[in-house]
């Protein structure tokens, strides 16, 4: 992506000092968004920006001015056949990185650029891929308590928790502690190694997609977060993102409405991403740009 000189001065945006450096990353960021782009345009998959990235798309027409990453989500499927793609395609500088690519297991694919970092996990910096990134999020059904029940949701936290805290899902199981998931098959899940257990994790929420009018990045609704419609991705409308257009949910203002109330409002808070709270515990999280 060609950038003009003058997107890389430091200005005040909504109050906020934007620095050359962050002006910098934003480029990196901003040319792996079209690098994914053109990879999904050549394979008609389909994704959307979401959170802070659609939130600054509708609000900012560009980056919030103290946010410093660019998120974008997929449905179950087309993540699914998006992994097998970039595991065939992506080459050097960039690299595609999931569970299954690097060392580190998480439910979600970043794509970075080797030539920058950013590191996020000091403690793992020599084996680990740690350039800019984008973050890539399948979005999975969860439970809607009509079609999907609430039972299979706490199938899918059970096999997360074999993932997370496998400490904690064998000490519930020694104590006798009722769970969905026969106790059998979760003590099989905690004999597999950590790369199976979020291979059946992931094949668990492939086989149960389309059966929910809900859908969330499925460890963010562990936490809290509330799942969303469905149909607010039925379309796709492009909005004024930086110097380019970006894909967004048709139904983008209930969406952010859902997500962060009254959205047009600005709010600066520190950008610590869910990312923390959904990692495995040997893990710290830490990301710095150098």
């Amino acid at each position: 992506m060609h950038l003009e000189e003058t997107f890389f001065q430091e200005e005040i945006r909504s109050g906020y000092k934007v620095s050359q450096k962050m002006k910098k990353i934003w480029a990196v960021q901003l040319n792996l968004l079209e690098y994914f782009d053109k990879l999904c345009r050549e394979h008609e998959l389909r994704y959307f920006v979401d959170y802070g990235t659609l939130l600054g798309a509708v609000r900012h027409q560009g980056f919030i001015p103290w946010d410093d990453d660019i998120d974008v989500v997929m449905f179950r499927d087309d993540y699914e056949k998006l992994k097998i793609i970039a595991g065939r395609e992506v080459e050097s500088p960039y690299f595609f990185q999931n569970s299954y690519t690097d060392i580190m297991i998480w439910a979600f694919s970043k794509l970075r650029d080797d030539r920058t970092t950013a590191i996020e996990f000091p403690d793992i910096l020599p084996e680990f891929h740690q350039g800019i990134f984008i973050d890539i999020f399948p979005m999975d059904d969860v439970p809607d308590d009509a079609a999907m029940k609430p039972l299979v949701g706490q199938m899918q936290r059970e096999i997360w928790m074999s993932i997370v805290d496998p400490e904690g899902l064998k000490e519930l199981l020694d104590q006798g502690r009722r769970l969905v998931l026969d106790a059998d098959i979760l003590l099989q899940l905690l004999q597999m190694q950590m790369r199976e257990r979020m291979k059946m994790f992931e094949e668990f929420n492939a086989a149960r997609f389309g059966t929910s009018s809900k859908v969330s990045f499925i460890t963010n609704y562990f936490l809290g977060s509330p799942g969303v419609l469905r149909e607010w991705f039925t379309d796709v409308v492009y909005l004024p993102f930086e110097h380019t257009k970006v894909p967004a949910p048709s139904g983008y203002d209930s969406l952010l409405k859902c997500r962060y109330g009254d959205y047009m409002v600005p709010v600066q808070r520190p950008n610590i991403e869910l990312l923390t709270n959904l990692l495995p515990k040997r893990f710290a999280y830490k990301k710095i740009y150098v």
